[in-house]
């Protein structure tokens, strides 16, 4: 698995408004893109998410179907536990009983 971090583009042209009135920030600086030969995650951090002071972290798919819409978690290890397991195909483990869960795809594939 890659790794790249970079400035986010929201971020930057948030920049370009210094002094400016501007609504409260709403992501990090960074920008981080996880990818594997699956696809590639984005993760961002977000700010005084609905102005309640705390901080979440959410990845979207950015390349590869690998999951639909956005997912939010409370902090960067526990979004980057999720990334490893969807990128790297690390299988899930049921929280109550300890078997393994299987993706779609691979439910999908048994049933044929």
């Amino acid at each position: 698995m890659k790794i790249e971090r970079k400035e986010h583009l929201i971020y930057k042209e948030l920049k370009q408004y210094k002094g400016k009135y501007i609504p409260s920030q709403l992501i990090g600086r960074w920008q981080y893109i996880y990818s594997s030969s699956k696809g590639k995650i984005s993760l961002i951090k977000l700010l005084n998410y609905l102005e309640n002071k705390k901080h979440l972290w959410e990845i979207y798919c950015l390349e590869g179907n690998l999951f639909e819409d956005i997912k939010r978690f409370n902090s960067k290890i526990e979004a980057e536990k999720s990334i490893k397991k969807i990128l790297l195909g690390e299988k899930m483990k049921c929280k109550n009983c300890g078997h393994k869960k299987f993706s779609k795809k691979e439910i999908s594939i048994r049933q044929n």
